[in-house]
């Protein structure tokens, strides 16, 4: 058995990357690195017990692509194996959804790479992933100023990120990477002692690519000055860091479930039991939100993390964070919630700290684009629609029971209100939060009081219950908001 292959059976037979009847498809470009795996795994086959297939696509990209695609074909018919081949305009996919062409080729690959495991029955798609490729990730993402999932690396074995841009994805393959601690120095000795040829990509040799600069400038540098095994060395550094992630992300998971009400729009942590946690689960947390939010975004900064649980511990309720994918992290009293901007509240705003005075009849105009008008009414009329009313942006009051001038303001601290139907007054900030009132938007509320500075109503949500009308009632105040556009 040739060095390599007795390498990658090890490899293979440590981290039990296959078992035995399993069946895997080869993603072969033809380049060095996937020609080797294609000819690696076809000779352990029999030792491994598994079945296998090719999987080859044309990304459309350059003219000698679907050369190189044919080529792949004839290799695997040599060996006797089925080859699936296709082409894909990668270049248009990253036009319609406004992508790099690097990362619309990853997404394209990686379906297409699902789409063929599951035509085929395969439960895995092997990767010709190499030592100098996990060193150049692991280097990439430190000096993007990655955490531990960047410093991780690519790991062994694990599903396959599959994006549903343009519908949904079959069933995630699992991806193994069989040369993960072999170099590409190895690979090509092995390809010249099989007398292989590989394609050559040249686009490899483009140096205004981040990563190609790395590959080609600073890890010959490193290795020349300072590391000779530098990219050996980054790749089980990255095999020592996936151990301590995994443990790690069996804690969030865990966390999660004990923690997380989560939906399509939202996430939301009880804030006491949140910050029970350790530092490194919060972050985890955090960063698991964004994904269930936006599982196609693939990156979370690490600086929007640390600043979203900076805000989240220091800020007032009200207060929110900027988190990658449009989503916020909102400060509010006993949760942290994070999701979207919240829409334009459906009811009128007041600038917060204002007071508008009322008379009686009246009208005033409100921020929004809403105004209010105010107008007696007659008893027999009031008690008979009263009971009825079903627009909680009119109200019905009792002109008995209040202290004229009317007027609305907005929120204070220490504020009181009686919800209609109670006997005893509730702190106004514990109702607005059991009715769902997004923190942000409760300081433009308007509340319209008496002159005693009472809570009579609270516009689109509650009547207080000193202000409701009874048998005894003689006067009634018609209150009502209203859109101008809707006149």
């Amino acid at each position: 058995m040739d060095p390599l292959e007795q390498q990658v059976w090890r490899t293979v037979e440590r981290l039990q990357l296959v078992w035995p009847g399993e069946h895997v498809v080869l993603a072969v470009s033809g380049g060095p690195d996937s020609l080797a795996l294609l000819h690696v795994m076809h000779a352990l086959r029999d030792r491994l017990a598994v079945r296998l297939s090719v999987a080859t696509l044309d990304h459309m990209l350059r003219p000698e692509s679907a050369e190189e695609a044919a080529f792949v074909g004839r290799e695997a018919e040599a060996l006797g194996l089925l080859c699936v081949r296709e082409q894909r305009d990668v270049a248009a996919y990253a036009r319609r959804h406004r992508l790099s062409v690097e990362e619309a080729a990853r997404e394209v690959r990686y379906r297409f790479l699902a789409e063929v495991a599951a035509a085929v029955g395969a439960t895995a798609v092997a990767t010709g992933h190499t030592a100098d490729d996990q060193a150049e990730t692991v280097l990439m993402h430190f000096l993007r100023g990655a955490g531990l999932s960047g410093l991780k690396g690519m790991v062994p074995r694990a599903p396959a990120d599959v994006a549903e841009r343009e519908g949904p994805a079959p069933a995630r393959p699992d991806l193994i990477r069989p040369l993960l601690f072999t170099t590409r120095a190895e690979v090509m000795a092995y390809l010249e002692r099989r007398g292989l040829s590989p394609c050559l990509d040249s686009s490899n040799l483009d140096t205004a690519f981040f990563r190609n600069r790395l590959r080609h400038e600073l890890l010959p540098m490193l290795e020349a000055h300072y590391q000779p095994n530098i990219r050996r060395l980054l790749a089980r550094t990255a095999e020592a860091l996936a151990v301590d992630w995994d443990y790690l992300r069996v804690q969030v998971e865990a966390a999660w479930h004990d923690l997380a009400r989560a939906d399509e729009e939202h996430v939301r942590f009880p804030k006491e039991a949140f910050w029970a946690h350790h530092p490194a689960i919060q972050r985890g947390l955090v960063r698991k939100a964004v994904r269930h939010l936006r599982p196609l975004l693939r990156d979370v900064g690490w600086e929007h993390v640390v600043e979203a649980l900076r805000v989240a511990r220091d800020g007032e309720v009200g207060a929110r964070a900027t988190l990658p994918g449009h989503l916020f992290l909102f400060v509010e009293r006993q949760e942290l919630v994070i999701g979207p901007e919240p829409a334009a509240p459906p009811w009128p705003r007041l600038p917060a700290g204002a007071r508008v005075l009322l008379t009686v009849p009246g009208e005033a105009e409100l921020g929004g684009g809403w105004s209010v008008v105010v107008r007696p009414v007659g008893r027999d009329l009031a008690l008979s629609e009263a009971p009825a009313n079903a627009d909680p942006w009119q109200a019905f009051l009792d002109a008995d029971n209040v202290v004229l001038p009317l007027a609305l303001r907005t929120r204070r601290t220490g504020d009181r209100f009686v919800p209609l139907g109670m006997a005893v007054p509730v702190k106004l900030a514990d109702f607005l939060t059991a009715q769902k009132v997004p923190a942000a938007l409760r300081d433009e509320m308007p509340l319209l009081v008496d002159a005693e500075d009472r809570i009579l109503w609270i516009p689109g949500l509650r009547l207080s219950h000193e202000a409701r009308l009874t048998e005894g009632t003689r006067r009634v105040v018609y209150v009502a908001c209203h859109r101008l556009e809707d006149d």
